[in-house]
């Protein structure tokens, strides 16, 4: 490989999705020689024992030099061979609805780490593509950023009952490699057509402890020779790993007062934290926020309340402004400028009703407690008007670089999401044809959003558009998860009301800012290094920059370089100053 690492694109689509598709590793040529070499032995499974004019041909994918050098960076140097390469989907009960994997609860021998800049996805499979995958063709199907879901996988999305608008199935060419992290929820649903060929091998991080190998060992007893008399449950304890009855390990289990061995193998990890049947919250709805960072509630607005909401908007469109353009700099999402409605609480009545009924409804009310907790607040809201060839609002915001005033955390069971936008929808939002986009999963990664992502013009598949109807509502961690629009392509104009929600622990506009406003006469005579930090919470925004105290040569200055500061920077028009 060229690089020395993998780049900051592939960090992001691995990072965000769990899984990372390399087009074009293998030749045609080479992948006609492997299914050649497939036809002939007419078998699934066991290439690496072969005979040697067939095995090599395994055992050289074994150690691919590409392969190795993305899995010394996701796995980590001294990766191995977990379970040996086969095509998947040819065992019995292989293919069907169910999907495996997901985070919760969490499983460390097969995880996602990442830490400092270092990443350890202690197992990941490696799967060559043999035959092309179209689309709606079958075959293996993920669910993006479920390799660091905090949330239990909902029944039904697991068995298939559901898939919640989840599930996904790559498009694949014959001679991609498509690396795929094993807390990844994953799946083979049944072919369209005839089977295609999906050459899969399963590696793992040098001490994780996932299977047993197919040799002797697996089948060897390894018990000192004092356990002879030994009790089943002291037994248990001394397992080692790869010899027989270590896979999967013995379960033990106690009352407090004595100890045996469960009969069950399902894993026993107790909490002190349980559901709470009381807390009114959507298992699947909590799922899948945590996943996403957004969420579609359908049906809150009925047909009189819509009929009402559009009827003001008519009525007021000597109001709409017409904004910048905002795809900044995207080939694929040029337009004209954003047309939007303000002051919508204001407007006069009975027009301003069905605006102000959203601000505290207790759709929003009952989502917006559990989703960042109570004391938030908002400004009202506006409706974007967009009509056919409007921009594109190009992508913004993620977890990367940090915003501890926008952000998403997970802990103790409770979302923790400083800023949540709402959109309430007065019109459908067709498939394909623009409006809210997002990246699931951008709330969680720790690598900065790539420029064609934030253009749209190169998603890596990342990027979502979901379709809603009219009367339904959006929620997105807004500051969290990455967002923006796709260009308005219907020639019904767009309708959304747009909500904006900040918790009580920081502010992004308003409130007491000024010195002399928050601290009264306290301040009088202070210099601008003191005055500098008697400001209330507030941060940079649109054209202020807050003040930043330096210290150069042991003296401190005030300073307005936003310098690491996400916002101010890239509101400032070109060639301003600081403020």
């Amino acid at each position: 490989m060229d690089q020395e690492a993998m780049s900051n694109e592939e960090n992001y689509a691995f990072d965000a999705a769990g899984y990372l598709h390399v087009p074009g590793v293998l030749s045609r040529d080479e992948v006609a020689v492997l299914n050649g070499a497939l036809d002939e032995a007419g078998e699934a499974e066991g290439m690496l024992g072969w005979a040697a004019s067939q095995r090599e041909l395994f055992r050289n994918l074994l150690v691919h030099p590409q392969l190795v050098w993305y899995l010394n960076q996701m796995i980590g140097h001294g990766f191995r061979l977990d379970q040996a390469p086969r095509l998947w989907g040819s065992r019995d009960g292989e293919i069907g609805t169910n999907l495996v994997g997901g985070d919760e609860p969490r499983n460390p021998s097969r995880a996602y780490f990442l830490q400092n800049g270092r990443r350890s996805s202690q197992g990941v499979k490696a799967i060559w593509v043999l035959e092309d995958i179209d689309e709606g063709a079958g075959g293996l199907v993920v669910v993006q950023a479920s390799h660091k879901s905090n949330v239990a996988t909902p029944q039904d999305l697991a068995t298939g009952v559901d898939e919640m608008g989840l599930v996904k199935q790559p498009v694949m060419k014959a001679g991609d490699l498509f690396l795929l992290a094993e807390s990844t929820l994953q799946g083979m649903r049944p072919w369209a057509g005839d089977p295609k060929r999906l050459l899969t091998y399963w590696y793992s991080g040098r001490s994780a402890i996932q299977s047993n190998g197919l040799g002797p060992g697996a089948e060897e007893d390894y018990l000192p020779e004092w356990t002879r008399d030994a009790s089943p449950e002291q037994k248990a304890v001394l397992h080692r790993p790869g010899y027989q009855g270590a896979n999967p390990a013995p379960v033990l289990n106690t009352d407090g007062e004595k100890t045996w061995v469960e009969e069950s193998l399902e894993v026993i990890h107790p909490s002190i934290y349980i559901r709470d049947p009381n807390s009114k919250i959507d298992e699947k709805e909590f799922y899948f926020w945590d996943l996403n960072g957004y969420l579609v509630v359908p049906g809150v607005m009925d047909a009189e309340w819509l009929e009402k909401a559009n009827e003001a908007v008519d009525k007021f469109q000597d109001r709409v402004e017409v904004g910048r353009e905002l795809s900044g700099g995207s080939k694929s999402q040029v337009g004209t400028g954003r047309p939007v409605l303000p002051g919508l609480s204001n407007l006069p009545e009975p027009y301003c009703e069905p605006f102000r009924r959203m601000i505290a409804h207790p759709a929003v009310v009952h989502r917006l407690n559990w989703m960042g907790g109570s004391g938030y607040r908002t400004g009202g809201g506006s409706v974007f008007c967009a009509v056919e060839g409007t921009s594109g609002h190009s992508l913004h915001d993620g977890n990367e670089p940090m915003s501890p005033s926008r952000g998403y955390q997970f802990k103790n069971g409770r979302s923790y999401c400083e800023t949540v936008t709402i959109t309430w929808q007065l019109r459908d939002v067709e498939p394909g044809l623009g409006g809210f986009a997002g990246v699931p999963g951008s709330h969680k990664t720790q690598y900065s959003q790539p420029p064609g992502v934030r253009t749209c013009d190169e998603t890596m598949g990342l990027v979502v558009q979901p379709a809603m109807k009219a009367g339904d509502v959006l929620f997105f961690m807004d500051g969290g998860c990455t967002h923006g629009a796709l260009a308005w392509k219907n020639s019904i104009p767009r309708r959304g009301v747009l909500v904006k929600y900040q918790s009580k622990n920081s502010n992004w506009g308003g409130g007491v800012i000024d010195p002399q406003e928050r601290w009264g006469d306290m301040v009088e005579d202070m210099t601008e290094e003191q005055f500098a930090v008697m400001r209330g919470p507030e941060r940079d925004g649109r054209h202020r920059n807050i003040p930043r105290l330096e210290v150069r040569d042991g003296q401190v200055q005030v300073s307005y370089d936003p310098e690491g500061d996400r916002y101010s920077a890239s509101y400032r028009k070109p060639g301003e100053k600081a403020k």
